[in-house]
């Protein structure tokens, strides 16, 4: 048997050929952070060298996006531009069946379609509510003017949302230009209180349209349909129907060839007239 020794003056006694493999491990494990430690400082750039914040580039993203666009527009092409206006905890579903609808139309034709972008706080990644981590192509400051705006629904939909000046105030602006705006889920919420909806018909989340209805009393919220549309707004109740603002677009864009093709390549079973929706008639023809 190996004999013991005792590993300091309180520690318990272990054999001695452990006791030896021990320390043979701390030290391969110093020199190898010395060694770490030494290659790090080499990396380092001088003191005077410019940070990463005055050199870097301008997001990939957004410059193969811009590239694509000008390419097409400068054909005589026609691009859309839609902006996903995102903050930490989006819902993956209420971000990504719209986006993924819109991506899809350059597949029936490249030459009039959708482009779909994301807009964060700070133009950097955010965090789904599941845990997926999302890139953005611009920030609420650099992001382009939207042809569509798009509100998924977030975690603070119904709160932190609309506390935060940022947000609101990109969303407010947003609207003033763009042709259509699609909310998904709670995303009603932010569009509510800019006002925009006061006197329209509206729905949302099906648990949440009561409380939709107690905070912005202006507004007839539908609790008998699962899309309405009320002159540009499309309001929609979210979860696995995220698909559907999305789907009505296309179909109201380009007919119903182009939105079945659409639809078919997603394997949707897109069908509008057993859709439970509204369309609002006014006087103000639809864009």
């Amino acid at each position: 048997m190996w004999p013991f020794t005792q590993i300091g003056s309180d520690g318990p006694a272990v054999p001695e050929a452990i006791a030896w493999r021990r320390t043979l491990r701390l030290a391969m494990f110093r020199s190898a952070a010395f060694a770490l430690a030494i290659t790090l400082a080499a990396c380092q750039p001088p003191a005077d060298a410019p940070t990463e914040e005055t050199t870097s580039s301008p997001n990939e993203l957004a410059t193969a996006l811009e590239a694509r666009i000008m390419e097409v527009e400068g054909n005589g092409g026609r691009v859309r531009r839609a902006a996903f206006v995102v903050t930490e905890s989006v819902f993956n579903s209420e971000l990504m069946a719209p986006y993924d609808v819109f991506h899809h139309t350059i597949f029936r034709d490249d030459q009039d379609y959708i482009e779909p972008f994301i807009v964060s706080p700070d133009g950097g990644p955010v965090t789904t509510f599941e845990g997926l981590r999302v890139e953005a192509h611009y920030s609420y400051e650099t992001a382009p003017p939207a042809d569509i705006l798009v509100i998924p629904s977030t975690d603070g939909s119904m709160t932190r949302d609309l506390e935060d000046d940022a947000y609101m105030e990109y969303i407010e602006r947003t609207i003033e230009d763009a042709e259509w705006v699609l909310t998904v889920c709670d995303g009603a919420f932010p569009l509510a209180k800019i006002g925009v909806l006061n006197g329209r018909q509206a729905t949302t989340f099906p648990a949440d349209r009561e409380a939709l209805a107690l905070l912005f009393p202006e507004i007839q919220v539908r609790d008998d349909v699962r899309l309405v549309v009320d002159g540009k707004y499309v309001t929609s109740v979210g979860g696995a129907m995220s698909y559907e603002p999305a789907f009505w677009l296309v179909d109201r864009l380009w007919g119903a060839e182009r939105v079945a093709a659409n639809a078919e390549g997603l394997v949707w079973p897109w069908d509008l007239e057993t859709l439970p929706h509204i369309v609002v008639n006014r006087d103000a023809a639809l864009p």
